[in-house]
């Protein structure tokens, strides 16, 4: 009894730095996606990581929810960053390089769109056998710029509802798992 107790106890006070975003260490996972610091330009509005047990609570709610269950299933962490931008012009510079950044670590550009202000980059990376194993959304426009980076298993078969959750309007897309190819629809 008095180790439940203690378990319970220390679940309870686990909570709290979970919501608060402690997540472990996920910088040499094949899937994180190092967006650099943002710096001058953007004021965070938020910054929000959710490693391995908020995102098992989530599963706990959400497994029986077609469209959000198959999207968590193998997620290992998220990291969903919004900032508010005082300089469109250099955040799209920044933005730039950090996207030539993560291409140049591996990263392969699945949707690239630049329309009418706004820009849309979707990346994954694939680990050593091929696997995806991440996905990086960025989008800026002249008012917000948003990064998002989902850590684990990505299935292509799940694009679509991959951009639809993260709210991203995107142009359906099929990505061949053998060459990694994106078909825009």
């Amino acid at each position: 009894m008095r180790l439940a107790f203690r378990s319970v106890l220390l679940l309870a006070a686990s909570l709290p730095l979970a919501a608060c975003g402690i997540t472990g260490n996920f910088r040499n996972d094949p899937g994180y996606a190092d967006f650099g610091a943002q710096g001058r330009g953007t004021q965070r509005d938020i910054g929000l990581s959710l490693g391995p047990l908020p995102l098992g609570v989530a599963r706990m709610f959400m497994d029986d929810d077609p469209d959000i269950g198959p999207l968590l299933e193998d997620l290992r962490a998220a990291r969903v960053y919004i900032y508010t931008v005082d300089d469109p012009e250099r955040v799209a510079q920044r933005i730039k390089t950090t996207q030539s950044d993560l291409i140049a670590d591996g990263w392969f550009p699945v949707v690239i769109i630049r329309d009418d202000g706004e820009r849309v980059a979707v990346l994954t990376h694939a680990d050593r056998r091929g696997d995806l194993r991440g996905m990086a959304v960025i989008v800026q426009d002249d008012e917000d710029l948003v990064l998002v980076n989902l850590i684990g298993e990505i299935h292509p078969e799940l694009f679509d509802s991959y951009m639809a959750g993260l709210d991203v309007h995107a142009p359906s897309v099929v990505i061949d798992p053998a060459t990694l190819q994106a078909v825009v629809r």
